[in-house]
């Protein structure tokens, strides 16, 4: 009986390293699995590009790393890998450097939609928020726009009297101060959204507001 029970512990503590690897090992591919992203970004035709480049922001060496190059299926592009967290991700067309588009890469799956002039994007909220913030800001921009062109239509027919000048005047300085106190809110949140946005946007604030960031 004693060999019996002998041999027995032989036998696991001959197992155990293997099945702790095992163990190990499932919980690494379902670590692994949490950290996958899919990004698709379709574009209109009218826009067609031949391939598209997809490049992460590594902050601590404050270097873009390249992720990837996709070729067009169609319109499409598609990139996969793995990300440990929210990080600001760009992608450039056909190698252009000038015009790339900003957005966050995060677990899961994104999908962008980009047409002349608009964009969309879904799969993650932090994405959800950044465009949030790009449609407030493109209201604002066409307010501000209509207030320039009602200006210049009442000065082409002469119907601008002062109060009418001073009244545009007063009403595109609020929309701008509210363009640049959304602009500052959103970049000293900190997170990467407020990093693609003080990127693309910090540059047209005036000194009072540059001041404001942190």
């Amino acid at each position: 009986m004693l060999k019996k029970m002998t041999l027995i512990k032989g036998l696991l503590a001959g197992l155990l390293p293997a099945l702790l690897m095992l163990a190990a090992g499932c919980d690494g591919n379902r670590h692994a699995d949490a950290m996958r992203y899919n990004v698709t970004c379709t574009l209109d035709a009218v826009l067609h590009r031949d391939s598209a480049t997809l490049l992460v922001l590594e902050e601590n060496y404050n270097k873009l790393r390249v992720c990837g190059t996709s070729l067009a299926q169609g319109e499409t592009f598609t990139f996969s890998g793995q990300t440990d967290c929210p990080k600001v991700a760009l992608i450039r067309w056909d190698e252009d450097s000038t015009r790339p588009f900003y957005f966050v890469l995060e677990p899961g799956d994104t999908r962008i939609t980009i047409k002349p002039g608009s964009w969309s994007i879904g799969g993650s909220r932090l994405n959800k928020e950044y465009q949030h913030f790009a449609n407030r800001r493109n209201a604002i921009m066409n307010a501000r726009a209509a207030t320039w062109q009602e200006y210049l239509k009442m000065a082409a027919d002469s119907s601008l009297k002062r109060d009418d000048e001073l009244r545009l005047v007063r009403q595109d300085s609020l929309l701008n101060d509210s363009l640049q106190r959304i602009t500052v809110e959103r970049i000293n949140r900190g997170d990467a959204v407020g990093r693609i946005i003080r990127e693309r946007y910090a540059r047209q604030l005036d000194q009072e507001h540059m001041r404001q960031l942190r």
